[in-house]
């Protein structure tokens, strides 16, 4: 079973590298990165100039069973791998776009745990954004942050009610910024203990 981050070469390529080794160890597990490619945008509203993460995920579960060689350890049946990739081989996509969901008008990020895919957009999580000065390291504290959140929920994990742990959901910027980088004792045992989910969080 393995974790991966697809990084869009749309996001500056330069922070795949920071963010990957962080998250794995926020998740205290292997993460490998894919970061030498795009991936082909789906459900872009031009009323909004926002992509539809749900329509998002769908394509990436296809595309991940289209190009198994970026994904599939070696050791896998291939037919094996198309039919039960949900449960073993968990995909992040690093996009540009600013993403929603049909009940909010923005997510910094989704999980399909059905389908073992989440996305994270880092379009919310700059400081441009919001009117500040540039600010790579607080980036990367934010994409890891919202990408440990959304790899816990591809592993079955729940909300958490303590603000100060990775499965709190940030209401805003400030939120996601007052959360440390570790998951509270409840979250973790559980994290330790589950390898799949099945809703969309």
């Amino acid at each position: 079973m393995g974790v991966h981050v697809f990084w869009d070469s749309r996001v500056p390529i330069g922070l795949s590298r920071p963010v990957t080794e962080e998250l794995s160890g926020v998740l205290e597990m292997p993460v490998s990165r894919i970061d030498n490619g795009t991936f082909p945008l789906e459900g872009f509203d031009p009323l909004r100039q926002q992509c539809d993460a749900v329509k998002i995920l769908t394509k990436l579960d296809i595309f991940r069973r289209r190009y198994p060689q970026l994904f599939k350890p070696e050791d896998v049946d291939i037919e094996f791998y198309n039919k039960f990739n949900h449960l073993h081989e968990k995909v992040l996509l690093i996009t540009p776009v600013d993403l929603f969901e049909p009940l909010a008008d923005f997510v910094f990020g989704l999980a399909y745990p059905a389908l073992g895919v989440a996305v994270v957009s880092p379009a919310r999580l700059t400081n441009e954004y919001y009117g500040r000065h540039p600010d790579d390291d607080a980036l990367i504290d934010r994409i890891v942050k919202e990408g440990a959140h959304e790899i816990a929920h591809l592993f079955g994990l729940e909300h958490c009610d303590n603000p100060g742990c990775i499965m709190y959901c940030p209401r805003n910027l400030d939120d996601l910024d007052r959360k440390r980088k570790y998951f509270c004792g409840k979250c973790r045992i559980r994290l330790n203990g589950q390898n799949e989910g099945d809703l969309f969080r």
